[in-house]
């Protein structure tokens, strides 16, 4: 649900990638053009890597607000049970902003 949104540009690398490690199957690691063809893969998967926009929710962020949306239920129901007026909103933490 909150995974990474990825999208890419893959049909335009896939083919060179694929190109560069058949050729590197038929040649043996030990051979110089196997070194040659590793230094064109590395270029091309940081290409791929470039090529790809990826949107992540880190895990810190989503326990965070977890956290508080279980503790505002928590307070919303202890104030179902009793009266009292509402403090829910006052435990939620806030974002820290760094002006420079």
């Amino acid at each position: 649900m909150f995974g990474a949104c990825a999208k890419s540009d893959e049909p335009e690398l896939k083919k060179p990638i694929d190109r560069v490690l058949s050729e590197m199957d038929e040649h043996g690691p030990d051979s110089p053009e196997y070194k040659d063809l590793l230094s064109y893969l590395e270029r091309l998967t940081a290409l791929k890597r470039g090529n790809t926009r990826t949107w992540r929710v880190s895990p810190d962020t989503m326990a965070m607000v977890a956290g508080n949306l279980l503790g505002i239920l928590f307070i919303v129901a202890a104030e179902r049970d009793s009266v009292m007026t509402s403090k829910g909103l006052g435990f939620i933490l806030k974002p820290k902003t760094d002006i420079v």
